[in-house]
């Protein structure tokens, strides 16, 4: 009895089994979605049977194809839209680093030229220092010229005092 009431078992979970996939495939093949057609253009309906001909049909299947055609078209200007959008973000994007790399190039070249506007300036007071250590020892082979310079000075600046009041009236101009 046990085999038996275990076989019946098997075949009515079987069945009920058959029956579900059944009525799971009827659901899938209903699954797209219908839209009733807009029949009724007018707005008078106050009830009652209505009859619609085929050519009322016709129209309102012209009606809804119309109407998809505008939303698919809307749909695709919004994605061409936002489209340009993302393009002209990324041309920015783009824009902005080249304007960046430039400027970054722009300095590097402003640091390198004030690096060799510096040597140069260094190698000039270089070149003057080398200059000043070259010429102090032949001014110290020359000693009496340097007197003899040194006492022309004193003259004049005692010869302008001399002068008095005139000296101090105009002013005086050091020649170099």
């Amino acid at each position: 009895m046990d085999i038996h009431h275990l076989s019946v078992q098997k075949e009515l979970l079987k069945h009920e089994n058959e029956g579900l996939k059944e009525a799971l495939q009827q659901k899938q093949k209903h699954k797209k979605k219908s839209k009733a057609l807009d029949l009724q253009q007018r707005q008078e309906y106050h009830g009652g049977t209505v009859c619609w001909s085929p050519c009322k049909f016709r129209e309102a299947q012209a009606r809804e194809a119309i109407r998809e055609r505008d939303e698919m078209e809307e749909r695709l200007q919004k994605a061409q839209a936002k489209k340009q959008r993302k393009e002209a973000q990324l041309q920015r994007q783009v824009e902005l680093e080249e304007k960046r790399v430039e400027r970054q190039r722009l300095k590097e070249m402003r640091e390198v030229e004030q690096a060799e506007k510096a040597a140069e300036r260094a190698r000039k007071v270089e070149a003057q220092h080398q200059k000043k250590a070259i010429q102090q020892p032949q001014k110290r082979k020359q000693p009496a010229l340097q007197a003899i310079s040194s006492s022309n000075k004193r003259q004049k600046r005692a010869g302008a005092a001399h002068a008095g009041v005139e000296a101090q009236d105009e002013p005086s101009v050091k020649i170099g």
